[in-house]
């Protein structure tokens, strides 16, 4: 049923300019998706505004435009303006639903709101013509949008209606009747009751007119429940009914939608037959515990839409019922997490899921605090830690086969139905059976960092870039991970290079090393730098390795070895010529000589640094190579060489295969940065890290007007300025200061000294800037784009230090 003009004037539009259509498809609320012939709705949220997007809805064909402010050139589009085109979009909805009058089922609660409305409007279906609302479109927004497709043959309207937006949701669209789902309190049935409005609820509600459940004391129960892999069978028992029924729809979830059907068909007088027939033709919806087949016969749960803790609890419940040969679960992080403190939430999922599933993959920011908990709970359940989709489907088990069952759940952040779409059975196409398939999804990001001010962290960089140094070194890995993994965050960086072929991973504290251990990162662990005698017996605890280079360290390390009942693996370091730490050439051979007297101590390695590989000059770098071969060979012919000898950093990895000996420990070409001008990166290595902030206000300023403290920009001419939100205390230098950052695709200077929290920016130059713009402060935006290293130029200093000079406070992002 077309929306009509006429009827966008009665809710309160005006319009403005021809009228060149009278009539729309549909609404359309992302000019992305914008199909010929709607009318397309300007909405401004909190980090865009609708009207920006005008053209491009034209030009995808909208016929009608539905805004606050007409643009420049509608084209051949109808224009329609109001104060405020949600509410015009509200009003317009409720008053369809008015005139036509069908009957209304209102589905609301907290798990299994979709399942149940399906499960509903296919019973009702066998009755009369029933409209329900699509995908997830139960919000002020959403329902208003479905409504667009309700027809004047409708007699029962079932609509899903978020817990958030009851009360008005209610008052728009009054419900008849309202089923009340499971994960909500007895608030949400007595406030429809007192709507008078007949409630049908879960078990639990004590306010509902009729329960359902599988409870004794419920009014439609389920008895006799049989699970299998593609569905459930059960005994419905409730008013003079005993019905026999098959669901094709997995687990607990399945039998509480089709009870939830029953119930609602009863009430409207619905044939037990028709009720049947209507649950064994039921589908799940996408991303919702929906089965699907999978490439090697195996049966995929696909619940990746947009798990909440009780949802996931739901799937975790389902996986643990069906009978299989073998449980896989791939978790992403849930959303609507507790604020302040998620641990016991994500504890307790992590022990539910050791419990329900014998192989785990996990992945997302609650993913350590999940696997931590498995392991209790269940310490023979295998656990992979991981921090990419790329990086799950890698750590699936590859014999899986029609005995598996394969979980994937998650908050829509994770973006999981990437993890899903290369692991489905062929002819079975991931636009027609998963969420989030069209083509914008490809650039849309799904929730927000803490800050409008982030740092957006690529780890399949990282994965390609210490393969391709793999490959070039042509001996193991070391991946240097000091300063929180050059602030791209250690633990996830750790994880990332070892499923790249990393063979160990390098620290410079024995601090550093235990975070690592705290993430369940197993893998040998060198700690670097100096480490004091008193942290001996927590380093052999730990399983890290320590540099070596003194006889006092080497006495307690041998003391805490023996208490500990295992040796201290250590790393004995030479000093060839950068003058830090380290023995002399010409103290190695008596120190390790005096080390084979101290039974508590293997020592394993042995290793140099360079101190100016990255130089164009390569003799300094070569003189060092030259004392380094000279104390092995004396050191070989007196038998006292350790296995394993590495010297090579970034730079010499690159420049001097000489140097790459048994093992190579780059850090910065990891990152995908050059260590300099001499030492290129490989063919295809790339930077991981970009940093992001949005304008937070501009401002006109006339000629003459000082910026910031001290006042030591003025305006020499009328000047726009923009405020970002982010200073020196995120890292945004102030002296030598940042000079420039990207906006609109340009380079806009910063002016003014940067504050603590903020700096200003002249975008007099650049037309239509605004709050809430993209502002690039590393990266790419456009054709433009400003590296480390430029930056590093500006502030004197070197690309080290501008990586790990931006501080916690700001948020890292991670690409599914």
């Amino acid at each position: 049923m077309d929306i009509q003009l006429a009827e966008l004037i009665e809710a309160g539009g005006t319009v403005i300019g021809p009228i060149h259509a009278d009539t729309f498809t549909d609404w359309s609320y992302d000019s992305r998706l914008t199909v010929a012939g709607e009318c397309f709705i300007t909405l401004r949220t909190a980090r865009a505004d609708g009207h920006d997007y005008i053209p491009a809805a034209l030009a995808a064909g909208a016929r009608g435009i539905l805004c606050t402010r007409p643009p420049h050139d509608a084209g051949t589009a109808t224009v329609v303006v109001c104060p405020d085109p949600q509410a015009l979009l509200l009003r317009w909805a409720s008053n369809r639903l008015q005139r036509l009058q069908p009957t209304v089922i209102a589905v609301t609660g907290g798990i299994g709101k979709t399942l149940a409305r399906r499960a509903i409007a296919a019973v009702l279906a066998t009755h009369a013509p029933t409209f329900q609302s699509r995908r997830n479109f139960n919000s002020l927004l959403g329902l208003p949008i479905a409504l667009a497709r309700l027809e004047r043959n409708h007699q029962y309207a079932v609509l899903e209606f978020a817990g958030e937006h009851l009360p008005p949701l209610a008052a728009a669209f009054p419900p008849r009747l309202a089923v009340v789902t499971a994960g909500t309190d007895d608030a949400t049935a007595r406030f429809l009751a007192r709507q008078g409005v007949t409630v049908i609820a879960a078990e639990g509600v004590s306010s509902a007119h009729l329960t359902f459940g599988t409870g004794r004391g419920c009014a439609i129960r389920a008895t006799a429940i049989s699970y299998r892999r593609d569905g459930v069978d059960c005994v419905v028992i409730g008013q003079g009914l005993e019905l026999p029924i098959t669901i094709p729809l997995p687990g607990p979830p399945g039998v509480a939608a089709a009870l939830a059907a029953v119930a609602v068909g009863l009430h409207y007088g619905v044939r037990p037959a028709a009720i049947r027939q209507a649950l064994a033709g039921l589908d799940a919806p996408a991303g919702r515990l929906r089965p699907l087949p999978g490439a090697n016969g195996e049966l995929i749960l696909d619940d990746s839409f947009n798990a909440t803790p009780e949802a996931m609890r739901a799937a975790l419940q389902t996986l643990a019922a069906i009978p299989t040969g073998r449980r896989i679960a791939i978790l992403g992080t849930p959303t609507e997490l507790p604020a302040v403190d998620a641990t016991p939430l994500l504890t307790e999922l992590g022990m539910q899921a050791a419990r329900s599933a014998e192989y785990l993959v996990l992945k997302g920011m609650g993913a350590a605090t999940m696997a931590q908990a498995a392991r209790l709970a269940n310490p023979t359940v295998t656990i992979h830690v991981v921090d990419t989709n790329e990086a799950i489907r890698a750590a699936l088990p590859p014999s899986r086969n029609d005995q598996d069952v394969v979980l994937v759940s998650g908050g829509a952040g994770e973006r999981l139905e990437q993890v899903v779409a290369p692991l489905l059975a062929p002819g079975w196409p991931p636009e027609q059976h998963l969420v989030r398939q069209e083509p914008a999804w490809r650039s849309v990001r799904i929730g927000d960092p803490g800050r409008p001010t982030w740092v957006h962290i690529d780890l399949t960089a990282i994965a390609d870039n210490v393969r391709a140094l793999r490959n070039h070194a042509g001996v193991p890995l070391m991946v240097v991970l000091k300063g929180d993994g050059y602030g791209h965050g250690a633990a996830r960086v750790a994880r990332t290079a070892l499923q790249a072929g990393a063979a160990m991973l390098a620290v410079a504290t024995l601090g550093e090393g235990r975070a690592l251990r705290a993430q369940g990162i197993s893998a040998p662990i060198l700690v670097l730098g100096y480490t004091p005698p008193w942290q001996a017996a927590e380093a052999i605890r730990l399983d890290l390795m320590l540099t070596l280079f003194d006889d006092d360290t080497a006495q307690a390390l041998h003391a805490a070895a023996l208490e500990c009942g295992r040796p201290a693996r250590v790393h004995v370091k030479v000093d060839t010529g950068m003058a830090r730490l380290g023995l002399s050439p010409a103290e190695v051979a008596p120190f390790l000589s005096r080390l084979r007297e101290l039974t508590g101590i293997e020592p394993i390695a042995l290793y140099t640094h360079f101190a100016r590989a990255d130089e164009a000059d390569p003799t300094p770098t070569e003189q060092q190579l030259v004392r380094f071969q000279t104390v092995l060979a004396d050191l070989t012919a007196a038998g006292l060489r350790p296995p394993c000898v590495h010297a090579a950093n970034s730079a010499a990895t690159l420049r001097f295969p000489a140097t790459h000996f048994d093992l190579v420990r780059p850090g910065l070409a990891c990152y995908g940065l050059a260590p300099g001008a001499a030492a290129p990166l490989l063919p295809g290595m790339r930077p991981a890290l970009s940093f992001y902030t949005e304008v937070a206000q501009v401002k006109d300023h006339p000629a003459g007007t000082p910026i910031s403290y001290g006042g030591t920009f003025v305006t020499a001419r009328p000047s726009r300025i923009a405020t970002i939100p982010v200073g020196y205390a995120d890292g945004l230098r102030r002296s030598p200061p940042w000079r420039e950052v990207l906006i609109r695709g340009q380079r806009a200077p910063i002016v003014g000294r940067i504050c603590m929290d903020y700096a200003m920016v002249d975008v007099t130059d650049i037309p239509g800037v605004r709050r809430g713009d993209a502002v690039t402060i590393i990266g790419r935006q456009g054709d433009a784009m400003i590296g480390v290293d430029e930056i590093a130029g500006w502030l004197g200093t070197i690309s080290y230090e501008v990586l790990t000079g931006i501080l916690p406070r700001v948020p890292r992002e991670i690409g599914p």
